[in-house]
């Protein structure tokens, strides 16, 4: 079963770079092990995200809150992660 993570950037939004590869923080943390995964900054992000992880074949999407260190240029996801759906 193929999941995907969306991470909710609620804290250093401005400063969070797009086109990285954010998959290897769910081995790090204690979240489920996704297929793929993607940052938002607002709702309607998160429901592009969502949709293109469906279309893209995921069965299972959830959803974590994080916070975007800028001088580590590290993401700290915190919270229960939401699932969306499957």
């Amino acid at each position: 079963m193929k999941k995907g993570l969306i991470f909710y950037v609620t804290e250093g939004k401005d400063s969070v770079p797009t086109e990285q590869n954010w998959s290897h923080l769910t081995e790090a943390f204690d979240l489920p092990r996704a297929s793929a995964a993607c940052v938002a900054t607002s709702e309607d992000e998160i429901a592009y995200g969502w949709w293109r992880m469906l279309t893209r074949g995921m069965h299972q999407v959830f959803c974590i809150k994080a916070i975007y260190d800028e001088t580590r240029d590290e993401l700290k996801p915190f919270g229960t992660p939401l699932r969306l759906c499957g």
